[in-house]
């Protein structure tokens, strides 16, 4: 069946403008709608990100530095050279630094045998720097050293810890007390203690992941702030006194004026067998041979026993506890005339007067 002559005209022609104008208004507003749905998806997972980075990032780095500094190390090194905290400024915000050293396991490791180790006593330290790739923000490194050397608050090896610090700013508080004065700066080396609290504020730049111009959004929008205030190790003053020295024994009957030293004399012949000490087998001839006898000289060779005092003088300190050992009277006999008074030392010295400090006794 043929058709009709206008018929085959108008499908010849194709479509009007209008009609062009119509379907291309109509894909439009379509692609508006999407554009406008994606776009608000987009703003949507942006927060969500800075709330998942308020939940955790910022806490996740205070963690870090609340658990350094609680298990700080600050006994037995020289100069009390533990713990410094110093205010900084970088592009004019606060940068400061700390550096101290702690017995939280190195992260820097050193191999023996077949096996990596980490150190448990290191020097670690917190420093800020300008971001190369971002002026506007700084980086935050983690220092530390495998070795506590004799430049405990200087070199080692640095970890970036993050890359868009706004603010880094640390107090320092005497006592245990939220309003209590807060200090710029700490040095253990001048006041033989650790501060009672620190006060860490630190801002953070929150990134947004859209394609839009990030100038056109609220700073402060994207400004993480976050404050943690850490109470540190009590009585650190006193603690930095101890040095764990090794027992000097100078104990009752070995330095009260020569009473009490031994008498061997390796050419003499107190048995008076004609045979010298030194190449007689039984010195004092009781049968008992000189490595079993308890007195190779025979009794009462020995000199009188000590007072039990140390050689370390009287109450130097000033805290009303003589500096004196625990030591007794000395007894009068057996070789090398050591008496019943027993060691003493630096360190029970220090330990002493560490619980007397704390009402231990």
């Amino acid at each position: 069946m043929r058709q009709p002559a206008a018929f085959r005209a108008a499908a010849r022609r194709g479509f009007t403008l209008i009609e062009v104008m119509v379907a291309l208004s109509i894909m439009s507003l379509i692609m508006v709608a999407l554009y406008t749905t994606l776009n608000m998806a987009l703003r949507t997972r942006d927060q969500l990100e800075i709330d998942a980075q308020v939940a955790r990032l910022g806490p996740q780095i205070l963690d870090l530095v609340e658990n350094d500094l609680r298990r700080a190390w600050l006994m037995n090194i020289d100069g009390d050279k533990v713990f410094l905290g110093e205010t900084r400024t970088v592009n004019g915000e606060p940068a400061d630094s700390l550096t101290f050293l702690t017995t939280v396991d190195s992260t820097v490791t050193r191999r023996v045998e077949d096996r990596e180790i980490s150190s448990d006593i290191c020097e670690t330290g917190y420093r800020l720097r300008t971001n190369p790739k971002n002026p506007d923000v700084m980086e935050l490194w983690r220092r530390q050293s495998f070795h506590v050397d004799e430049k405990p608050l200087e070199d080692g090896v640095y970890e970036l810890i993050h890359d868009r610090v706004i603010s880094f700013q640390v107090r320092y508080l005497e006592t245990v007390d939220r309003m209590a004065e807060k200090l710029t700066g700490w040095s253990a080396a001048e006041r033989h203690a650790l501060p009672a609290m620190v006060d860490i504020e630190m801002n953070l730049q929150a990134v947004p992941r859209t394609t839009e111009d990030v100038g056109k959004q609220d700073s402060a929008s994207r400004t993480l702030h976050y404050h943690r205030v850490i109470p540190l190790m009590p009585h650190s003053d006193m603690l930095m006194r101890i040095h764990a020295l090794p027992p000097s024994f100078k104990g009752a009957g070995l330095d009260d004026g020569g009473a009490g030293k031994d008498t061997y004399d390796p050419d003499g012949d107190p048995d008076g067998d004609g045979i010298p000490n030194k190449l007689d087998d039984d010195d004092d001839g009781d049968k008992i041979l000189d490595v079993d006898d308890p007195t190779p000289q025979g009794e009462g060779s020995g000199g009188g026993g000590g007072s039990g005092k140390d050689s370390h003088g009287t109450d130097s300190d000033g805290d009303g506890i003589p500096d004196d050992g625990p030591g007794g009277s000395g007894g009068g006999s057996g070789s090398g005339g050591k008496g019943s008074g027993g060691p003493s030392d630096d360190f029970s010295n220090a330990l002493q007067d560490l619980l007397n400090g704390m009402g231990g006794g």
